[in-house]
């Protein structure tokens, strides 16, 4: 079973010192070394696998058992797919709480963002941005504006704010779900029974690492 070090070794050699500072912020790492953010990963890991004696688990699992506290079904699907569903387990939850007008807000930021930064047309050409993200196969930025704007509900939970800049340049989208329904993320755990830190963390760390893998093979940054 491969490592941490070795799954997340691409991304995090790819990624700019503002998100390896992001991710680091997110894990409480001791800086925003990727060794560091390695070590935070397995740190927030220990009382979830109960891992000791320098038995590292790899990022494969740690995305697994994530899943599988989220009734997500995870057998036999790849890593990068079970980001994806988690990213739609968030956002699904969050639509589900928001008012009606809290949703044709959301569908508007979200429409304009794609329309700006869907190069391929596949998302901006949808009436329910919503239903694109949750009911249909996703790549490129699809992935990115799900994942990121589920991770923009959970960052305030751990008392995170990570600069726009971290989300390119979808700060309107953003804004709307850290602003006025950004309150909604503070019960996601507690409907989910996930108690202790460490999913309040590992769950935001894989959100951000779907979004960032999505972004660097894009071409939207």
């Amino acid at each position: 079973m491969s490592s941490i070090q070795e799954e997340l070794g691409m991304i995090l050699a790819k990624a700019k010192p503002m998100e390896l500072g992001a991710l680091a912020e997110i894990l409480k790492a001791e800086s925003l070394r990727p060794d560091h953010i390695v070590e935070a990963f397995w740190w927030n890991c220990q009382s979830v696998f109960g891992y000791v004696g320098g038995s590292e688990p790899s990022y494969s699992q740690i995305v697994c058992q994530v899943a599988e506290k989220l009734g997500i079904e995870h057998f036999g699907v790849k890593v990068e797919d079970l980001e994806v569903e988690i990213a739609r387990k968030v956002f699904q939850t969050v639509w589900e709480k928001m008012t009606p007008d809290q949703k044709m807000a959301m569908e508007a930021e979200l429409q304009r963002a794609a329309q700006e930064f869907d190069k391929g047309g596949a998302l901006a050409g949808n009436t329910s941005i919503f239903t694109a993200l949750t009911a249909a196969q996703l790549s490129g930025f699809g992935v990115y504006l799900l994942a990121s704007t589920a991770l923009g509900t959970l960052t305030s939970v751990i008392g995170v704010t990570l600069p726009f800049a971290v989300y390119t340049t979808m700060s309107s989208a953003i804004a709307v779900i850290i602003g006025p329904v950004g309150w909604i993320g503070a019960g996601l755990f507690a409907i989910w029974k996930l108690t202790g830190a460490n999913y309040k963390r590992l769950i935001p760390a894989i959100l951000y690492l779907s979004a960032l893998r999505a972004k660097q093979q894009g071409n939207f940054s």
